[in-house]
């Protein structure tokens, strides 16, 4: 690996969301796949695919039965690839949102207790 020729510096940057957003999509599939190992055997990334599968349409035929589906497409919505500290960040959000959700809703009950 080279070095650069000059030295690096730091610099400070104000971020800003832009205004206007994406439309929310419906999430309801997650998977997670480790990054290639670098030279100390050691992942570099974690990849998050997010997606969504919407629950077949079943129809009583004639006689009753229902055929069931063999599978349910996803659709993936995005793949996103995150280092160990940006993952951290955030799986700390996710717990901050959780909890936040929590108190909102009087106490961290279970969604399938309220049905």
């Amino acid at each position: 690996m080279s070095t650069p020729e000059t030295p690096l510096t730091s610099v400070n940057l104000s971020l800003r969301w832009p205004e206007e957003q994406p439309k929310a999509l419906p999430a309801n599939q997650f998977a997670v796949a480790m990054g290639l190992p670098t030279s100390s055997g050691e992942p570099d990334t974690v990849y998050l695919i997010v997606g969504h599968a919407e629950p077949p349409l079943l129809v009583d035929s004639r006689d009753g039965a229902v055929p069931a589906p063999k599978e349910v497409e996803i659709d993936v919505f995005g793949r996103y690839v995150f280092t160990r500290s940006r993952l951290e960040d955030l799986a700390n959000l996710l717990q901050a949102a959780v909890a936040a959700y929590d108190r909102a809703a009087g106490g961290a009950e279970d969604a399938t207790d309220k049905v």
